[in-house]
């Protein structure tokens, strides 16, 4: 495989930091970009390069995923620093939880704006490099809501299902390119997103939901995205880490 140069919205934390990881374990080098929780970029990236080999290298990125222009400059960091992009990883996301007589326009519009135009954002940027090599993967990280609504809200289960689409499309016009385009759909990840704040009798709801003894983790999503990195006959999909949660 090609020397691997990576990025990972949202690689700080949960499933990005465990993706992030399984990168420099392939001897990638990694931009891992945050918004706000310079703690926990730090943290990782201590960690990270405890790991990686002297030829590797990190880069963190603060600012907002869903800013055109903050992606822009991002990407020139990372060309610069580290040179052409071939992985990209659209992680970074939010998810605050609003029904239909709760959600606000605000809402609305920030969660698209981050979840789903931050992935295009960055894929526009990195499609060229890809096209250069003749070789690229891309992975979009989606969620079960995107197929099945979710509990989450309206807001979010739209941008998730928008990244469904998007993937699909890419997956076929850059398919010719070398360029594979799929999507993972996690869902009851304990270790990550809201449900790193959820006490235990909580989770213990999510099980009911799922037909294998344990709820999820991040190295589990972090499994899917490796099996995806190795299989450039796989492309246009969207890989259910879920637990079995489709069968209940």
């Amino acid at each position: 495989m090609k020397k691997l140069t990576a990025v990972v919205t949202g690689g700080t934390r949960g499933i990005g930091f465990a993706i992030a990881e399984a990168l420099i374990k392939r001897g990638a080098s990694v931009a891992l970009t945050y918004k706000s929780n310079a703690r926990a970029a730090q943290k990782a990236k201590v960690y990270l390069t405890g790991i990686a080999k002297a030829d590797q290298s990190i880069l963190l990125l603060k600012g907002d995923a869903g800013d055109a222009k903050s992606v822009a400059g991002h990407y020139r960091a990372v060309h610069e620093q580290l040179g052409p992009v071939n992985v990209l990883v659209n992680n970074a996301g939010i998810m605050p939880t609003r029904s239909f007589d709760e959600i606000t326009i605000e809402d609305w519009s920030e969660t698209i704006r981050i979840n789903l135009s931050g992935a295009f954002y960055w894929s526009r940027q990195v499609v060229p490099d890809m096209k250069a090599m003749q070789f690229g993967c891309i992975v979009n990280i989606a969620s079960i809501a995107a197929r099945g609504g979710g509990v989450v809200g309206p807001h979010y289960a739209a941008s998730k299902a928008g990244m469904v689409g998007m993937t699909r499309y890419a997956a076929r016009e850059l398919g010719p390119h070398g360029i594979t385009v799929n999507a993972i759909a996690p869902a009851f990840i304990e270790d990550a997103g809201i449900f790193l704040d959820w006490p235990e009798d909580k989770k213990q709801t999510l099980k009911k939901k799922i037909v294998v003894p344990r709820l999820g983790n991040a190295s589990d999503v972090a499994r899917a995205f490796e099996y995806l990195i190795d299989s450039p006959f796989v492309t246009g999909v969207t890989l259910d880490v879920n637990g079995g949660a489709f069968m209940i």
